[in-house]
């Protein structure tokens, strides 16, 4: 016996749902591979970068400190610590954006992650919406 017209409206309105969630899947996840790809670059250089400016700045205050125990005499030592308390300067503004530029690219990160999840859940909502047009009054996802 040929479907009611009210299964036949149902079953239409769950494909049209289907379609929809599935257009929305492939929005969310267009263009994610390239973007999280991106940014696990961005990620990983800036790790790098900031582990090194680590590094400079503490060898900066250890030379600092080497300089202001022994006293700062005329001449050669002066113009070291001078040279040392520049550097350490400069590389604590340069340790800033870099911590920056990582917190960006994590974040970047974080928003593919939560794209991948609402395309996930696009997905199953498209799947739940075929199943449902294959038996439109049954009570399944509901």
């Amino acid at each position: 016996m040929p479907d009611s017209s009210d299964e036949l409206i149902l079953k239409m309105q769950h494909l049209e749902a289907e379609a929809k969630a599935s257009i929305e899947s492939e929005k969310l996840r267009s263009g994610l591979d390239r973007l999280k790809s991106a940014a696990q670059k961005l990620a990983w250089k800036e790790q790098t970068e900031v582990a090194a400016l680590e590094k400079s700045q503490a060898e900066a205050e250890a030379e600092i400190e080497k300089h202001t125990k022994g006293g700062l005499h005329e001449g050669g030592e002066a113009t070291a610590y001078v040279a040392a308390r520049q550097r350490a300067e400069d590389t604590k503004h340069q340790l800033i954006r870099a911590r920056a530029q990582l917190n960006f690219a994590l974040d970047r990160m974080s928003e593919v992650e939560r794209r991948e999840f609402e395309a996930f859940h696009s997905e199953v909502r498209a799947q739940q919406h075929t199943d449902l047009a294959d038996d439109p009054l049954s009570n399944k996802g509901q």
